[in-house]
C-alpha cells in the first residue's frame, strides 16, 4: 500500500471516528440537558397543577376580592391569608382583561402592569415573560383558569417565578458546553489514535499479501523455468526417441507434480485466509486412522535404513476432520523423513488423557535452532535455503499444519529431542 493511499485511508478513518464521537457526545449532551430541564420544571408544574385543583384556595382568592372590591379596609381581616409570595402569584382578571386584585398584589402590581390576559391556552401550563418596573425580564410558569363561581372575576391566573430555576439551568448549560468542548478535544485525540490503530492490521495484512504474492511468484517461477528449459532442450534434438530423452521428460513431469502440489497448497492458504474453508468433523477411531497413515511411512523409513517406532495408546473415538488431520500428519512425517539421516530414529506417540489428545512426532535428525522455532510456521520460511531446495520444500507446509491445528482449537509446539533432533507436539481438546 503506497503512502498516499495509506494517508488517505487514515484520514477517512479519522473523520469517521471524529464524526461518530461528536454525534454521540452531542446527542448525549442534548438528552442530558433536556432531562435536567424537564425534571426541574416538573416540580414547578406539579405545584401549579396542585394549586389549580385546590378549590378551597381558589375560592378564598375569589371571596377575598369580592369582599374588598368596595371596601379596601376589609383587606387582611379574613381567617386564611392568601399564600402569595414573590415566587408564587395569583392574578384575578375581569372579562375585559383588567386586574381585580391590585390591592393584594401591592407593590408587585407594577411588575404585572404590562401583563395581558390570554385565554388561548386555558387550563394549560405555559411560559410567560414580562418586564418589571426596572425593565428586568422576569420568567414565570403560568396556568389560567375560568372562574365559574364569581360574578366579578372571569379568570384566575396562577404564576410561579422561575428566575432562580432558569439561572440554575443556564449555569448547568454552560457547564455542559464546557464539558462538551473538553470531550470534543478528547474525541479528536481518540479519533487520531484509533485511525492509527485501525490502519495497523490493514498495513500488516497488505504487507503479508505483498510478501505472499512475491514469494509465490518466486516459487512458481522455479519449476516453470525448469520445465521450459527441458522442453526447449527436446526441440534441439527432434530426432531423439522418447527413451533417449526419458530423463528429461521424467524431470519435467517431476517439476509438474511439484508445481501442482504448490498451487494446491497456495490455494488452500488463500482460502484459509478468506475463511471459506470449513471443517467436516466425524467420529474417527484414532488408532485405526493413525495406522493407515503411519504404516506406509514406516515401510518407507525401513527402506531408507531409518528406524520408525509407532507407540499408540488405548483405542479411542474422537471427533475431527479426517482429511485435514491426515494432511497434517503427512506434512509432519515428510519433514521428519527429509531431515533424518539413515540409521537415525523417528517415533510417533499417541495417547488420550485429561480430556486431551496428545500426539508427538519425534526424530533424531538435524533439529531446529531455538531462535528459528518461532519463525518456521511463517509462510515460505526456510531455515536453510539449500537444504530445502534439495528436499523439494517450499516453506509453506508448516504454515498449513498450524492452520489445521488452529482450526481444531489445538496447539502445536516444537521441542528439542534428547540428545538431538526435533519433537513436534500436538494437543487437541477432546469434546
Amino acid at each position: 500500500m503506497n503512502k498516499q493511499l495509506s494517508k488517505k485511508q487514515r484520514i477517512n478513518y479519522f473523520l469517521i471516528n471524529l464524526i461518530s464521537f461528536a454525534s454521540i457526545f452531542l446527542i448525549l449532551g442534548l438528552i442530558v440537558f433536556r432531562l435536567v430541564q424537564t425534571s426541574i420544571y416538573q416540580t414547578v408544574d406539579h405545584d401549579l397543577k396542585r394549586l389549580s385543583q385546590d378549590q378551597k384556595f381558589l375560592s378564598h382568592q375569589l371571596l377575598q376580592v369580592e369582599r374588598t372590591q368596595g371596601d379596601p379596609s376589609q383587606l387582611g381581616k379574613f381567617d386564611t391569608p392568601p399564600p402569595n409570595n414573590f415566587q408564587q402569584q395569583v392574578i384575578l382578571w375581569s372579562k375585559e382583561g383588567d386586574i381585580l386584585n391590585e390591592a393584594e398584589l401591592g407593590s408587585r402590581f407594577y411588575d404585572f402592569q404590562k401583563l395581558t390576559l390570554s385565554t388561548d391556552d386555558l387550563n394549560k401550563i405555559t411560559s410567560v415573560q414580562i418586564k418589571d418596573s426596572n425593565n428586568r425580564s422576569l420568567q414565570f410558569r403560568s396556568i389560567t383558569l375560568s372562574a365559574t363561581n364569581s360574578e366579578k372575576v372571569a379568570y384566575v391566573q396562577l404564576l410561579v417565578n422561575i428566575d432562580p430555576i432558569k439561572g440554575t439551568v443556564e449555569q448547568f448549560k454552560q457547564i455542559l458546553i464546557i464539558c462538551m468542548i473538553i470531550f470534543g478535544l478528547l474525541s479528536i485525540a481518540l479519533s487520531y489514535f484509533l485511525s492509527k490503530w485501525f490502519m495497523k492490521p490493514i498495513l500488516i495484512s497488505w504487507k503479508k499479501q505483498q510478501e505472499f504474492v512475491e514469494n509465490a511468484s518466486h516459487e512458481l517461477r522455479t519449476p516453470l523455468t525448469i520445465i521450459q528449459a527441458k522442453l526447449e532442450k527436446l526441440f534441439t534434438k527432434p530426432n531423439h526417441t522418447i527413451i533417449e530423452e526419458s530423463e528429461t521428460i521424467a524431470l519435467s513431469l517431476d517439476e509438474v507434480q511439484r508445481l501442482s502440489q504448490l498451487t494446491s497448497d497456495l490455494l488452500l492458504l488463500a482460502r484459509s485466509d478468506s475463511n471459506s474453508l470449513t471443517l467436516e468433523k466425524e467420529p474417527v477411531k484414532i488408532n485405526v486412522f493413525l495406522k493407515t497413515v503411519l504404516i506406509p511411512y514406516q515401510e518407507l523409513a525401513t527402506a531408507e535404513a531409518k528406524e520408525f517406532i509407532i507407540d499408540l495408546g488405548e483405542e479411542q473415538q474422537l471427533l475431527f476432520d479426517k482429511k485435514r488431520i491426515h494432511q497434517l500428519l503427512i506434512i509432519l512425517l515428510d519433514n521428519a523423513l527429509k531431515y533424518t539421516a539413515p540409521g537415525e530414529k523417528i517415533t510417533v506417540f499417541s495417547t488420550v488423557k485429561n480430556n486431551e489428545w496428545l500426539l508427538k512426532i519425534s526424530d533424531t535428525g538435524i533439529g531446529i535452532a531455538e531462535e528459528k522455532k518461532s519463525a518456521v510456521f511463517e509462510r515460505f520460511y526456510r531455515g536453510e535455503e539449500s537444504r530445502n531446495r534439495k528436499t523439494g520444500g517450499y516453506g509453506i507446509g508448516l504454515a498449513i499444519a498450524k492452520w489445521i491445528v488452529d482450526e481444531h482449537q489445538g496447539k502445536i509446539d516444537l521441542l528439542d529431542t534428547d540428545p538431538k533432533g526435533t519433537t513436534v507436539r500436538l494437543r487437541f481438546p477432546v469434546k
